[in-house]
């Protein structure tokens, strides 16, 4: 009996080249000011990749593949991810942070207009990890 359960303690602890379970993609994030620079709270990514910075158009939607920023993040938890902006956002727009996936050259954003199968974004429960962002 004690054999049959060593491989489920040992899943559990993660020894012996089992795996524990790797934790779900997250995004927090609470209203920016306005400027070239915002401030994520909080991302979980279970893999290193990019955190993305997304416009919208005047009806509030997202406009992709293009983006207006983004940050690399090693996999876990990381607090307070400061994303540079490639154009300033004013009072009163809507950006949408993504996660995306780091599969093309390690350590390089390659997703974008002329690009779209490579640091595609994650997906979880069938649809990408995305949160809208307001700017004060």
């Amino acid at each position: 009996m004690k054999f049959r359960t060593l491989p489920l303690v040992l899943a559990m602890t993660g020894v012996a080249g089992f795996v524990i379970a790797a934790e779900k993609a997250a995004i927090e994030v609470s209203p920016q000011p306005a400027g070239s620079e915002i401030t994520v709270d909080s991302v979980t990514v279970p893999d290193d990749g990019f955190v993305v910075i997304h416009a919208s158009d005047e009806h509030g939607n997202i406009i992709a593949p293009q983006s207006i920023g983004y940050s690399a993040v090693k996999s876990g938890t990381q607090e307070d991810v400061s994303v540079s902006l490639d154009e300033e956002v004013a009072s009163g727009d809507k950006v949408f942070v993504m996660l995306h996936e780091d599969t093309g050259e390690k350590g390089t954003y390659e997703f974008g207009v002329d690009r779209t199968d490579v640091d595609v974004p994650v997906i979880q429960d069938g649809k990408p990890v995305i949160v809208p962002m307001d700017i004060e």
